[in-house]
């Protein structure tokens, strides 16, 4: 019912009337971005893009303090307390091919309150949605605990009689260079781009002239909490100006902001965020205060990569030692909560029996189960145990093995092969791994 009012609410276009100046969040100049892959951080991107076939969606509020321009004997000084902005994100994001996905991103203004009038200013004369905001990204090199990439966005402004892009403005291409790192519980993320905006001509009678090209960065910094499932984010963002404007107000048009929140996992699919930030600078879109919350949850694969393999071979035997093989399977699914076989389980374990028999006999067969770190240490470690217990009880049944030779092991979340702080690390952890003894 919620997304539901949400869309029909999109429908509504924000418009500004030509006595009224529009603020510049909720526009392409807006700070607080949220991600579309709801992978890592909050607004600043990693590396990582969505796997193909993995969706994300997202929901986030914020609320800010003091984010309208004012034009004062003090101007934006705002000692006393002025005005509320209530704003809202909608996002999407899917994973096309191996590392490059693409999302969208659409803000909202949801309401806002001005409480000083009497002074020259600007605020919304509706609300609605402000703008559409397409992105893709690209990795060009990385694994799980780094990596490389580029993010390219536009930003269609939806906003009529906007001072800060001007009369017939268009689209603001955005390129953003991002790297990040992971150090056991620790990661850290650094976004450094360009962005290119195509101004209109200044709205007669303002004395503010549509905003130039800017230079744009941000960093992350974020830490897993053992054994409960949040992760800590700390944030800063903002925007440098290329070119000088000749705007008659006293609030620079570089910004600077810093946030501090967390995120929770509420299950395997379903991430909430929440924290509070602030404005470093007095500048635009830079606020006195902000708090946020939002939700990130994610589906999928909805379709396997081209040339995934249901089983696949991780070492090899050693001929001068004891030959000992690994594999991993990706397809053994189970039902939620449950060591029900479910997925592409029949086939997957019909590839180990071949495996089993060929070049030579096998003479012991060891099933390791593995779960993420959702949820406590003590019930995931059971679970994986009958995950592994349920294995081994279909290869007896269905393919006849003897089980003198097999055994089942469950390891819990205590050896994880991924980031347990997003989903895709999450079901990468969630595996059987089978190691098989000639």
């Amino acid at each position: 019912m919620k997304m539901l009012k949400i869309s029909v609410f999109a429908a509504a276009a924000l418009l500004i009337s030509s006595q009224s100046l529009a603020n510049v969040v909720g526009t392409d100049t807006q700070n607080f971005n949220t991600t579309t892959d709801g992978l890592d951080f909050l607004t600043v991107n990693s590396s990582e893009t969505l796997k193909p076939g993995i969706i994300n969606f997202g929901l986030f509020f914020n609320y800010a303090g003091n984010t309208l321009p004012y034009f004062e004997a003090n101007p934006q000084d705002h000692s006393s307390f002025n005005d509320t902005l209530l704003g809202a994100d909608l996002n999407f994001g899917i994973g096309l091919m191996n590392n490059w996905d693409m999302g969208v991103s659409m803000p909202y203004v949801v309401t806002q309150s001005v409480q000083n009038t009497s002074a020259a200013g600007g605020q919304f004369s509706n609300y609605g949605n402000t703008e559409i905001r397409p992105n893709t990204k690209v990795r060009f090199f990385g694994d799980d605990s780094y990596g490389l990439a580029m993010v390219a966005s536009i930003n269609f402004n939806r906003i009529q009689s906007n001072p800060y892009t001007g009369i017939n403005s268009g689209p603001t291409y955005n390129l953003e260079l991002v790297g990040d790192k992971t150090f056991g519980l620790f990661a850290v993320g650094l976004n450094l781009g360009h962005r290119w905006r195509n101004p209109g001509t200044q709205i007669p009678g303002l004395p503010i002239q549509p905003i130039q090209n800017q230079i744009i960065y941000s960093g992350a910094a974020s830490y897993l909490i053992p054994h409960s499932d949040t992760k800590a984010i700390w944030e800063i963002f903002g925007g440098q100006p290329t070119d000088t404007s000749n705007t008659a107000i006293a609030r620079t048009q570089s910004s600077l902001e810093t946030t501090l929140g967390i995120k929770h996992d509420f299950t395997t699919q379903l991430a909430f965020h929440a924290g509070a930030g602030m404005g470093i600078n007095n500048a635009i879109a830079s606020p006195s205060w902000r708090v946020y919350t939002g939700l990130n949850y994610t589906i999928g694969p909805v379709w396997r990569a081209e040339g995934t393999k249901n089983i696949e071979r991780v070492t090899q035997p050693v001929p001068e030692k004891r030959k000992q093989e690994k594999f991993v399977a990706h397809a053994i699914l189970f039902e939620f909560n449950s060591d029900v076989l479910t997925g592409d389980y029949v086939k997957t374990l019909a590839e180990l029996d071949q495996y089993l028999h060929n070049p030579t006999e096998f003479t012991k067969l060891t099933i390791e189960g593995h779960t993420d770190s959702v949820g406590s240490e003590s019930y995931n470690m059971a679970l994986s145990e009958r995950r592994a217990m349920s294995i081994r009880k279909y290869m007896i049944e269905t393919h006849h093995i003897n089980g003198a030779k097999i055994q089942a092991i469950g390891y819990g979340p205590t050896q994880p092969i991924a980031d347990n702080g997003n989903y895709q690390g999450r079901q990468l952890n969630r595996r059987v791994e089978f190691k098989v003894d000639r």
